[in-house]
């Protein structure tokens, strides 16, 4: 990525850039998603069909690990994920996201 480079956390590989262009001055945020990834797909690959059933604890199951940058990045495009449960759950449908589902159930 072009730019200088502001910060650099070695632990999570997150790199934050100052960038300038056309439009003028911004700010650019990489993470690494690979660690995040891997836990979804950790995390899924545990999920049992029917698991909530009889389970008279255990009331909410996990669907999704999203980077954080990310799931800000699409909180400002889908709004809160209360206030637009349907267009959440579409986007994690779709199968260009599937990486981030922790779950292999239907959303509903």
């Amino acid at each position: 990525m072009s730019g200088k480079l502001l910060s650099h956390d070695p632990i999570t590989g997150k790199k934050t850039y100052l960038t300038s262009d056309a439009d003028g001055l911004g700010i650019k945020t990489e993470v690494k998603v690979d660690p995040v990834l891997d836990l979804a797909k950790a995390q899924e690959t545990e999920w049992r069909p029917n698991s909530l059933i009889g389970n008279t604890q255990k009331h909410q199951q996990k669907i999704a690990e999203i980077p954080a940058p990310l799931f800000f990045e699409m909180q400002k495009k889908l709004g809160d994920f209360k206030h637009n449960k349907k267009a959440w759950l579409k986007w994690l449908s779709d199968p260009e996201n599937k990486y981030f589902r922790t779950t292999g159930g239907k959303l509903i």
